[in-house]
């Protein structure tokens, strides 16, 4: 993100917000979002109906919207829909989302509970699900990059960058989108619910470090004392919210909700300017301003009845707002015509298997070693195999890193999209009979 912000054009603010120019920049963008939204409100309808989540339709919807479908379709229409005029406000939207997002993932991070129930279990299968695709992903990176399909005007990512980030890429797990599958399917009380959230939560707290110490490793100038200084004021500031902060602000949301038996406004605004700041800190410190908005989030997660309340008053307008925002905004970095021919077809279907073998593998032996029966061992393979959102996110810091080129960027989205639309399916059919029937 560091790399793309630098180079958007920065204006000084002496044009009237009510000028004639300012008016065409903000028709532009209202034009945008009834198009994102009325688009994700369609597509998520009719995925819903071939039995897929929301999140699935949305992931869908940013795609349609792209090069990949619309710009291939009426490229015109795509260019003059998307103007660059409104580039810069249409990244800022996507990123103050993924804030707003990660701190909300950070919410929804209920690590001791999704581990405390069978720590052993929990433990092995998640070792399985990170290690094994982690493994296969640095053993075939090369291969991959020997083959990747570059622009005009891309550069060539370095080698090592590129490894690590494809198998971080590979390994990462969906939680939100996990919880969301088994709670529309009537699973979440399930055994199986219990082993692969947890799992995932450790998988994806290991995946953010390794995202966070990638990120400090290509950025700046590469010198160790750089990379320490970094490093140890991220470790610091950690230290600081998780000490220091956290019991503060603990404190004080439970003496405004005591007081006022729900989430003001005032509140919300004082959150939202904690959030903000904390992004700035850890964006200052080198790493994405989207891990600032998951420490705070961690820091309240344990805070049920706070979580309770920033679900009602305010995690709908980052779901159906920013979040459509965000995968649109992934949707026209994503280009299918970015793949050369039958070879990039097939260096796609490579890279989905790969991600497949690795992530289903591991966890499914895992699971059999652990004494699960094959059907039991299948399913938290295909759990443990969704990516989703999490992926996402992930695809687009590299991107932003210039470690992934539109090619490979987009082979990776193709990836996380095939991960997220067989796993309820395959969970429905995998588990039937063991529907809450409350």
């Amino acid at each position: 993100m560091h790399r793309m912000l630098a180079l958007l054009p920065i204006a000084p603010f002496q044009e009237s917000a009510v000028s004639a120019d300012a008016e065409q920049i903000v028709l532009r963008l209202l034009y945008q979002l009834i198009a994102i939204l009325l688009a994700t409100r369609i597509v998520t309808w009719i995925v819903r109906r071939l039995g897929q989540t929301d999140v699935s339709g949305e992931i869908l919807t940013g795609i349609l919207l792209g090069p990949s479908c619309l710009g291939a379709l009426a490229p015109g229409f795509m260019r003059e829909l998307f103007h660059p005029s409104t580039s810069t406000i249409f990244v800022g939207l996507a990123q103050v989302g993924l804030v707003l997002l990660m701190f909300q993932i950070g919410l929804e991070f209920e690590f001791r509970r999704h581990v405390g129930r069978d720590l052993r279990s929990v433990t092995a299968i998640s070792a399985g699900g990170i290690v094994i695709p982690f493994a296969l992903a640095l053993l075939t990176a090369s291969f991959f990059y020997d083959h990747l399909q570059l622009r005009p005007g891309e550069a060539l990512p370095p080698l090592d960058g590129f490894r690590l980030f494809f198998a971080v890429a590979i390994s990462i797990t969906a939680i939100p989108i996990l919880g969301r599958i088994f709670m529309e399917l009537g699973l979440s009380h399930t055994r199986t619910a219990a082993l692969t959230i947890g799992a995932a939560a450790i998988d994806d707290a290991i995946g953010w470090l390794l995202l966070g110490a990638i990120s400090l490793l290509v950025t700046g100038n590469f010198t160790a004392s750089w990379a320490a200084a970094r490093f140890g004021g991220l470790v610091l500031y950690v230290a600081f919210v998780g000490v220091v902060l956290r019991p503060l602000l603990r404190r004080a949301v439970a003496a405004h909700l005591d007081r006022h038996g729900s989430l003001r406004f005032g509140a919300i605004a004082s959150l939202l300017l904690l959030l903000f700041t904390s992004a700035g800190v850890t964006s200052n410190l080198g790493v994405f301003a989207i891990f600032g908005g998951f420490v705070i989030g961690l820091a309240l997660h344990d805070d049920r009845r706070f979580v309770q309340e920033w679900k009602d008053r305010v995690s709908a307008l980052v779901t159906t707002f920013f979040l459509p925002v965000f995968f649109a905004y992934t949707g026209l970095r994503t280009d299918i015509g970015s793949l050369q021919g039958w070879f990039g077809a097939w260096l796609c279907v490579l890279v989905c298997v790969v991600a497949f073998a690795g992530k289903f593998g591991g966890a499914y032996v895992s699971a059999r070693l652990l004494g699960e029966n094959p059907r039991s061992a299948a399913t938290i393979g295909i759990c443990m195999n969704t990516r989703a959102l999490m992926a996402l996110i992930v695809l687009n810091i590299g991107k932003d890193l210039g470690l992934l080129p539109t090619g490979m960027f987009t082979m990776l989205v193709v990836m996380a999209l095939v991960t997220t639309f067989m796993a309820t399916p395959l969970i429905r059919w995998l588990m039937k009979g063991q529907e809450s029937r409350s």
